[in-house]
């Protein structure tokens, strides 16, 4: 008899356990299948309860595991003084909030610029902290990718992507069309003959560089008269952005268009010293939101920042508990002009 009770014991269900909690079917599911929009205790309760009950789906399973075995994700961004990544953080913060129940943490490294070395150092001392993967946005260059292969660690890309067979994924939008957005934008704007100057943060970071190629490209497509006066570095700084742009300006005659690829366009503005030209940038910094609300910049095209720090480190995250290769994320790319500029 006994062990005929036993077999008919009814498994528990999702149903049980919201009824256990008094809450909705719906945030149980969402926390057994690792979906956002469930706070850190209700998910944290969920899982007791399922543990408790006895429920053992083979995911809820394991991610009952992952809280006893606490995991650090280091990350390394070229933040200092480039307000862009604020709302990368701000994303990598929430995932990190929601996953902090199941042990998971976030070691942040900011460094400022584009310098190999830094860069280095930066994921050696993250190493050094013995984190458990790397999340970076950096350079593409064969010292900096070597010292994330040889870490033993899983490591992502975000933002700009990373040419290695090792990386896990990368969350980030698509330079190459955005670059071609851009052109296309510049060809219903402009009328004659486009003689550009261009600004782009660094020839290391793959997606400086293919956001730039993309632009000439898509140039190419238009039936655009142009030329391209100089493709200048300016470090993603306001000053060096500012400085290069009024050398540029006062040495040639006749550049009438301004093509800001990456940030510092407070600065390129500045540089121009009023001069009438047909300016365009990246990104929907306040700089720039205040830029385009004056005129000074005639659009921008974003790239869903915020999205890609959640899901740089949410896809981490879940590489852990389900030990499966996540999938890459391309973010969108989205062009705002003044009538739009600072809405979600």
């Amino acid at each position: 008899m006994m062990a005929s009770a036993r077999s008919d014991r009814k498994e528990p269900t999702i149903n049980d356990i919201a009824d256990a909690l008094g809450i909705s079917r719906g945030t149980v599911d969402r926390v057994i299948h690792g979906r956002k929009g469930v706070s850190g205790q209700v998910r944290a309760n969920v899982l007791e309860m399922a543990e408790k009950l006895g429920y053992r789906p083979n995911r809820a399973a394991r991610m009952l595991a992952a809280r006893k075995t606490p995991r650090k994700i280091g990350v390394l961004l070229p933040s200092c003084d480039n307000p862009f990544f604020d709302d990368v953080i701000r994303g990598m913060e929430k995932a990190t909030q929601e996953y902090h129940d199941l042990g998971f943490s976030l070691v942040l490294k900011q460094v400022s610029g584009y310098d190999e070395t830094v860069h280095s150092q930066g994921i050696a001392e993250l190493v050094g902290e013995k984190v458990d993967a790397l999340v970076l946005a950096t350079l593409d260059s064969q010292s900096v990718k070597r010292l994330a292969e040889d870490s033993g660690l899983p490591f992502a890309a975000v933002n700009s992507d990373l040419t290695s067979d090792k990386k896990l994924f990368y969350t980030g939008p698509d330079y190459r069309k955005k670059g071609e957005l851009h052109a296309a934008m510049l060809d219903l704007c402009h009328k004659g003959r486009a003689d550009i100057l261009v600004l782009k943060g660094s020839s290391g970071l793959r997606g400086h560089d293919e956001i730039v190629e993309g632009f000439l490209s898509g140039l190419g497509k238009t039936g655009l008269e142009f030329s391209i006066r100089g493709i200048l570095e300016t470090g993603d700084s306001d000053g060096k952005a500012e400085k290069l742009v009024r050398q540029t300006m006062s040495g040639q005659d006749g550049i009438n268009v301004l093509f800001i690829a990456t940030a510092g366009a407070r600065g390129a503005i500045r540089g121009l010293d009023g001069a009438s030209v047909l300016s365009f940038a990246n990104d929907d910094t306040e700089d720039v939101r205040d830029l385009v609300r004056e005129g000074k910049l005639y659009w921008t095209i974003t790239q869903e920042p915020f999205r890609q720090g959640y899901e740089s480190i949410r896809r981490m995250q879940d590489y852990f508990i389900d030990n499966q290769r996540p999938s890459d994320l391309v973010t969108k790319n989205i062009i705002k002009i003044r009538q739009n500029i600072g809405e979600d």
